[in-house]
């Protein structure tokens, strides 16, 4: 491909499986730009002189850190996004796709899993609200570009994401890539348990990172310009996906304690994968179980 292809958030947990399988792109992170400067943001344009943007960048953390931290995750969101999707209409880029969420759905809904179309009919979980709104801005900013200036402008919605390259923290991780520190610390610490938040109850749909960069690459060499779910068929409880991590990383002698006095967020939130099955019928993610044990191995066992 000949377009000069932008990519922020390079070194987040998309962009590093990206930056493998589409190496010709410019990846750029915070140390390179800080997207929450209007001149550095131009700056970055003028050097790179992109033709496509694949806009990865934001501030994204776990449930409690969103809760600690609202203005932040939604006024830093809400500024990377116009300022790069500005500039991109600014310097006649060609097409620009922006990353989502599945936590920007409605809380109460009625129908699962969740259709695209279904995006407006309700305010999102009121402990991501403000980052799930500063997303849904950025659903409405490429839409009405797309209106009034008639650009090839798109966005995706992928569900829960983990991967290699998450944050394995308990408080800004993700908790796919939380609850793998917490097995890899029981185990190195001789302990017979681990703690999670809330009750064990809610749903989750996990995606392995590098099956949704996957997909961005083929979006980009097939010129396809969807809006759509991006998310594997999987659907599991919180205790379940701790039951199979624990079996994924050969500890299931640990037990499991729920700390109910914290908040289990949504209860529900699989998202539809009808329009990806169409566009993309010969797609296969990565199955939970086996993505958790290689990451497992890769991160506490090889490293």
């Amino acid at each position: 491909m000949d377009k000069k292809i932008l990519v922020t958030g390079g070194s987040g947990l998309i962009g590093t499986y990206l930056k493998d399988i589409l190496p010709s792109a410019s990846y750029v992170s915070s140390k390179d730009y800080n997207l929450l400067k209007e001149n550095e943001v131009r700056k970055m344009f003028i050097d790179l002189k992109p033709d496509v943007v694949i806009h990865l960048a934001a501030l994204v953390g776990g449930i409690h850190h969103n809760i600690e931290e609202p203005v932040r995750y939604f006024e830093e969101n809400i500024i990377m996004n116009t300022l790069v999707l500005r500039e991109s209409f600014k310097n006649n880029v060609g097409r620009f796709t922006g990353m989502l969420s599945s936590c920007i759905y409605p809380d109460n809904i009625s129908k699962f899993p969740i259709e695209e179309d279904k995006l407006f009919e309700g305010s999102p979980h009121e402990d991501l609200f403000s980052y799930s709104y500063a997303k849904r801005c950025l659903a409405i900013q490429i839409d009405m570009y797309n209106k009034k200036y008639k650009t090839k402008y798109n966005y995706l919605i992928p569900c829960n994401l983990y991967g290699e390259f998450d944050k394995f923290d308990p408080i800004k991780g993700h908790f796919v890539g939380a609850l793998i520190e917490k097995i890899s610390e029981a185990k190195k610490n001789k302990k017979n348990s681990i703690t999670l938040f809330g009750d064990g109850t809610p749903y989750r749909q996990f995606m392995h990172a590098k099956d949704l960069a996957i997909i961005i690459k083929e979006m980009i060499l097939k010129d396809r310009f969807y809006n759509m779910n991006i998310a594997t068929e999987e659907n599991y409880t919180i205790d379940t996906i701790a039951k199979l991590a624990l079996r994924a990383c050969n500890c299931e002698n640990i037990a499991i304690n729920y700390d109910t006095s914290k908040p289990n967020g949504q209860m529900r939130k699989d998202i539809q994968t009808s329009r990806l099955k169409k566009y993309f019928p010969d797609f296969k993610p990565i199955k939970l179980e086996k993505g958790i044990g290689e990451i497992y191995k890769k991160r506490f066992i090889l490293k």
